[in-house]
Formats: structure tokens, C-alpha cells, sequence
């Protein structure tokens, strides 16, 4: 039987996925010429070609393809037992993913979570785009916030929140009793950092199922609470959850949207650790304080 290392098929994929030498040596990382040492001894080991090489370009053979794309399910399905085995054990800490700590909804179930579980809380907030990987690859348990979608992840609701147009007391808007997506396309809003946040994307759907779009204002803010400072310039807006909008200071006010937006929340969580009881209990846990 070959033996063929862990190791050596995280350099496969690598290669594969940089199609460089020296990119994927930094990625690794290790020395470039290591690299290239590596996979040709592999190559002898295996007595099959994994790479086409010239001076100026690394192409995977069919061959080459193939290790690449089972050792890539290989790497993540050890990356995610060490994990489980050590979340099973109790020698780990439970990693939830929040985008804005501060609501109230986000408090109550981090709380609850805390009280319940046998091990250590670790609250994260990563980029959207990478809460599903994390998830699948175990570095992520929980992510609370918008349902995450694709095989592997599983994601329950828990809660509705209405939506609400947040603005400065000298805001035109201020004056109006409700006021419409139409009438909020007049005025700059405040964009939220896309690369840790969806709310933009989700906001930009509302507009633009209704037939209009956002004048997002240049500047950005990590989350919505920071966002909402933004609009002390009396001539930006930013829609945000009701429970943001009822904790500000004075000098802000927030007017109900005539076309109402309510915004789920969701428990998501990869579908093979729902049944481990860190994470069962966190679920419960989650849910409980929410119901």
C-alpha cells in the first residue's frame, strides 16, 4: 500500500488551486523549491504525473485533478473530526458566529448559550462569505444572523424583526408619518461593510423588488449600530432592525416603512454536529431564549 501523507495532499490542493509554485509555497506556507521537491516525489512515489510544468505556467494533469479534489474532501473531513473530538471531549470552546453583538436578540441568546453549555463561548464575527466554510470546516459551530443556504448546513429560524428607517430629527424625511423605499431613493444611505455584513445586500433586494434602488452614502460602517452615527449629517437615512432604532440617543428619530420588512434570524449550524451535545444544548439553549 502507498503511503501517501496529509501533508503531501495539502500541497496537492494547494498547487492546484494557486496553479504557482511560489504562490502556493507562500500559502502553505514553505520554502518554493520545498514545494517543488515535494511533488516530485510524490509523483515518483504515486509513479504518475500530478503537474505539467513549464517556465511559466503549473497545469494538474487528470491525474492531478483527481488527488486534488479527494484530498481536498480528505482534508475537511479530518479538519471537522479533530474538531467534533475535541468538542466532544469538553477540551474546546464553543465558536458563534454574530454580526452586531450589541442587539438585544443577539445578548439574550448569547446569555442563554453561556448559562447552559459545559465549555468556554467564543463569540466571532467573520466575513459572511466565509461563515458556510467555516461552518463545514468545523472552526465555526454556530452562526446566528441570516439563513445560510447549501448542503451540509442546516438553518432553523427563531425570530422576526421589523425593519425601520432610522434618520436625524432635521432629516425632511423626519416630518412624514411613514415613509416609503420610493421616497428613502431620494435620500444617501448608509452602507454597511459589506465584507463582514449582508445587511447591504439585503436592503439593496427590498429596494429593488419594489422598483428602486439605494444611493448608498460613500462612506461605510462596520455594523448598523456604528452606522446609525452616520446619520447625524441630517441627510442620510439607514434602515435598521427596531431594536436599534428604540436604542438611540437624542437628536434621532425612526419612521415606520409603508411597505413593511420584516428581517428573519436563523441558528445555522453544519447538520452532522447537531447531534453533539455542546451543540444540541447551545441550539436549545438558543431557542429557549428566544421563544
Amino acid at each position: 500500500m502507498i503511503d501517501v501523507t496529509l501533508q503531501e495532499l495539502r500541497y496537492v490542493v494547494k498547487l492546484e488551486q494557486e496553479l504557482n509554485f511560489t504562490r502556493a509555497a507562500k500559502a502553505i506556507p514553505m520554502a518554493q523549491p520545498a514545494l517543488s521537491q515535494a511533488i516530485s516525489r510524490l509523483e515518483r512515489k504515486l509513479e504518475v504525473k500530478l503537474f505539467e510544468r513549464t517556465s511559466r505556467s503549473v497545469e494538474p494533469t487528470a491525474a492531478g485533478r483527481m488527488l486534488a479534489r479527494r484530498g481536498r474532501e480528505l482534508l475537511h473531513r479530518v479538519q471537522v473530526a479533530v474538531a467534533d473530538t475535541k468538542l466532544a471531549g469538553g477540551s474546546t470552546r464553543l465558536r458563534v458566529h454574530v454580526t452586531e453583538s450589541s442587539l438585544p436578540l443577539v445578548r439574550r441568546v448569547l446569555t442563554a448559550i453561556r448559562q447552559e453549555v459545559s465549555v468556554p463561548v467564543h463569540q466571532a464575527t467573520v466575513p459572511w462569505e466565509d461563515v458556510r466554510t467555516q461552518l463545514l470546516e468545523g472552526r465555526l459551530d454556530i452562526a446566528l444572523g441570516s439563513k445560510v443556504k447549501g448542503p451540509g448546513v442546516t438553518s432553523i429560524w427563531v425570530a422576526d424583526e421589523t425593519a425601520t428607517a432610522l434618520m436625524s430629527r432635521t432629516h425632511p424625511l423626519a416630518k412624514c408619518d411613514e415613509v416609503t423605499f420610493s421616497m428613502l431613493a431620494y435620500h444617501p444611505m448608509v452602507s454597511i461593510d459589506r465584507a463582514m455584513s449582508s445587511w447591504d445586500f439585503a436592503v439593496e433586494h427590498e429596494f429593488n423588488r419594489r422598483g428602486h434602488t439605494p444611493d448608498w452614502t460613500r462612506s461605510t460602517a462596520f455594523g448598523a449600530v456604528a452606522g446609525a452615527d452616520l446619520v447625524a449629517d441630517g441627510k442620510s437615512t439607514l434602515l435598521v432592525l427596531q431594536s436599534i432604532a428604540d436604542d438611540q440617543p437624542p437628536g434621532r428619530v425612526s419612521r415606520p416603512l409603508a411597505q413593511p420588512w420584516k428581517v428573519d434570524w436563523h441558528l445555522n449550524f453544519r447538520t452532522e454536529s447537531e447531534t453533539h451535545p455542546v451543540v444540541a444544548t447551545a441550539l436549545a439553549a438558543a431557542r429557549s431564549a428566544l421563544s
